[in-house]
């Protein structure tokens, strides 16, 4: 047996191994970049998205020993969790320090002043608080922290009269709705109830009608357009805005004697009862006929384990709860579970959250307690993400993205449900638009097209894939949507008639092909079918107005009314679908010409008729490709953000209908991203949507090579065999 003789290779040779090993090395090298770059892209994404979902966690920052003989009446702390403020019983106000700092410990008596006599009376609107007095008067001071410590008296340091007849004040409740303008509704010891508007020049006080003979508490809403009045287990519901009206009676389904509290904004009403039922209500609008009947206050959940010592932030609906035991449940208004659960001092007489929720003082009779509270995003929960929710002011619970609203003490709503479903509608209603045409040119383009027209026509789909999706979103927003509002009848009817049409056609050439000779050669068929399709939708949308207004008595996009908004799913799915059609045909084109044409002519040559071949060997066998180029284009539509952005309303609701608008997930980046404070919830959710979005692709683009690469290799077995 001979051995073999090796022929060393020439320099030409060494030269191109050379070359193919570097190119074979730069390829692999930039593959894994790339699969480095997804990764990196993941993992950022994931490290904004994580504090989102890091549990509320609350720890003891200083304890210092109380160093008063007067009980509190009222405290809190300044918004850098570095003083803290107290008024007690007998009208004095003290600062005290809660930080060590030059010199002093924590727990050093900075200032203290005696405010008013001996109050009968307290209520609060954040830090201001009214003190009421045994002679009918009232006094407005805040703490102010500004340039030190010291206390501000808006309407003067002097008594303001409120009672003429100079009764005790038992109850009283403050607002203040504008800078410089307090309203205030308080009740005398012999059951009358007395509103009043202060402002610094003007003073105006009236009775309150139709008041209960038993008063237990007054509460204004913030913006002083709504008094609630407590009177055993019933809540009156007074509307003060042009002037005192009973609007309703509400009987609290618990046993007394009970406590309200409002919460942020004012929206939400906090009843509390002895037995440690606290249940959270709501004004709840009407849904059916007649939609004026003002809104019903309605219990909404109940939270459980919430007894003893209530407490509520200022500016974020989050409030604790204290046992005597020093039990402390910290809650979130917009789920029953508690978001922490901890054990502090036992014996808490009074708790109070820093403006900004990230500090709590408690106090009981020998210390006062100063705890950090890392609780960032207490709105943003699974729950809130996934699930449906029922916020302040909704008729139920629902899926809302509402990020930023008006009004100062609004609440932030993050359900990602209605901008998924807007990217799938926009998606779904783009590829109904692209496939049957991107498929269907395809497969004429690619086996039944004259090889000089395909030369032709190939090249010209392709460009329209370069267009820029940004100009083709303006041409939808600005042109496109009022052409279909105006001719949407006859849009609608178009598909319909122009497939008969083009089935009248062929079944007309069909005919006349066995009596006469065509001149035009084989492929060019189309040719005299565009004139066909052009006179189709030149008259259909001419004479769809004219249909609309003899049948419905109005145009069509009139007669939809508010079912009808001008930038809509049907404009999305035209444009997108559009820029899709390049991009699937191109693909899907390429599949089908590849496919071997000994296939094609041996099924000719058995028999079969060029529509039978096509759909019997050459769709088969090209059916790997043609599915990786639908799932692309689906990948495409599912990212694309521009023509989703300019050619829709953005509004985020669930509806399938064509003619509602939506937001899409990439839209949705764009457009608020640029707004969103770096490190808020809401800037996170948005990068959660972001990752949301990258998994979805990702996910996607791995399922369908996963399937491409299945069945292409089962349709090459069938092919091979």
């Amino acid at each position: 047996m001979g051995q073999s003789r090796v022929v060393p290779l020439s320099g030409r040779d060494r030269r191109r191994a050379m070359i193919d090993r570097a190119v074979g090395r730069m390829v692999s090298g930039s593959g894994l970049l790339v699969l480095l770059t997804l990764m990196l892209i993941f993992v950022y994404l994931l490290y904004a998205v994580l504090p989102l979902f890091k549990p509320a966690a609350i720890s003891l920052h200083a304890q210092f020993p109380v160093n008063h003989s007067v009980s509190t009446l009222s405290m809190g702390m300044d918004s850098r969790g570095e003083k803290l403020w107290r008024i007690d019983a007998q009208g004095n106000g003290a600062f005290i320090r809660l930080r060590p700092e030059g010199g002093q410990a924590a727990g050093t008596l900075l200032a203290t002043q005696v405010l008013s006599a001996p109050p009968t009376s307290l209520g609060q609107a954040s830090e201001l608080q009214a003190l009421g007095l045994s002679n009918g008067s009232l006094i407005l001071v805040r703490p102010d922290f500004s340039g030190g410590a010291h206390w501000h008296f808006p309407l003067g340091d002097q008594p303001q009269p409120l009672d003429e007849k100079g009764r005790p004040l038992r109850h009283i409740a403050v607002a203040e709705p504008q800078a410089q303008q307090f309203k205030l509704a308080a009740s005398t010891d012999d059951g009358r109830v007395l509103l009043g508007n202060f402002t610094e020049t003007e003073r105006k006080i009236m009775p309150l009608p139709e008041s209960p003979t038993r008063i237990d508490q007054l509460l204004l809403s913030p913006d002083g357009h709504r008094l609630y009045l407590l009177s055993a287990t019933q809540v009156y519901i007074y509307q003060l805005d042009d002037g005192p009206k009973l609007r309703g009676i509400v009987e609290l389904d618990q046993q007394g004697p009970l406590h309200l509290t409002l919460l942020a904004g004012g929206k939400s009403l906090l009843v509390q009862s002895p037995q440690g039922r606290l249940s959270q209500w709501f004004d709840v609008p009407h849904t059916r006929e007649p939609q004026d009947k003002p809104p019903h206050l309605t219990r909404i959940r109940e939270f459980s384990s919430a007894m003893g010592l209530l407490g509520v932030e200022d500016h974020r609906r989050v409030f604790a709860t204290v046992t005597p035991a020093g039990e402390l449940t910290l809650f979130s208004s917009i789920q029953s579970s508690p978001l922490l659960q901890e054990n502090v001092a036992e014996g808490i007489s009074h708790a109070a959250f820093s403006p900004w929720g990230n500090a709590l003082l408690l106090e009981n009779g020998a210390n006062w307690s100063y705890y950090r509270v890392d609780n960032a995003y207490p709105d943003i929960t699974w729950r809130s993400l996934w699930q449906k929710v029922w916020y302040e002011n909704y008729p139920e619970p629902a899926y809302v993205w509402q990020s930023t609203s008006a009004e100062d003490n609004y609440q932030p709503k993050f359900s990602l449900i209605p901008i998924i479903f807007g990217t799938l509608k926009a998606a779904g209603y783009a590829m109904l638009f692209a496939v049957p045409l991107a498929l269907a040119g395809a497969i004429y383009t690619a086996y039944f097209m004259s090889a000089g027209l395909r030369r032709v026509i190939k090249p010209a789909i392709e460009v329209m894939g370069a267009l820029p999706t940004v100009v083709i979103g303006l041409i939808a927003g600005i042109w496109l949507a009022p052409v279909i509002e105006q001719y949407l009848a006859g849009i609608l009817l178009l598909p319909f008639l122009l497939a008969l049409a083009i089935l009248l056609c062929g079944w007309g050439s069909a005919k006349l092909s066995e009596r006469i000779k065509w001149c035009l050669p084989a492929g060019w068929d189309v040719v005299v079918l565009l004139p066909v399709i052009l006179v189709t939708g030149w008259l259909t949308l001419m004479l769809g107005p004219h249909l609309a207004q003899w049948t419905l008595g109005l145009p069509l996009n009139e007669w939809l009314g508010d079912n009808y908004d001008q930038r809509n799913a049907l404009v999305v799915g035209i444009a997108m679908g559009f820029a899709l059609i390049p991009i699937i045909f191109s693909l899907a084109e390429d599949a089908l010409f590849s496919v071997p044409p000994s296939l094609t002519q041996g099924s000719l040559a058995l028999g079969a008729t060029p529509w039978q071949t096509v759909v019997s060997v050459v769709l088969p066998s090209a059916f790997a490709g043609i599915f990786s180029a639908l799932m692309i284009g689906f990948g495409r539509a599912v990212g694309e953000t521009m023509i989703v952005l300019m050619a829709t309303g953005n509004t985020p609701i669930i509806d399938g209908s064509v003619f509602q608008g939506l937001r899409a997930l990439a839209a949705n980046i764009a457009i608020e991203m640029p707004e969103a404070v770096v490190g808020s919830g809401h800037y996170r959710v948005l990068f959660l949507t972001a990752l949301v979005l990258f998994m979805f692709t990702f996910a996607v683009n791995t399922l369908a090579e996963a399937i491409r690469l299945r069945l292409r290799e089962r349709y090459q077995t069938e092919r091979d065999a």
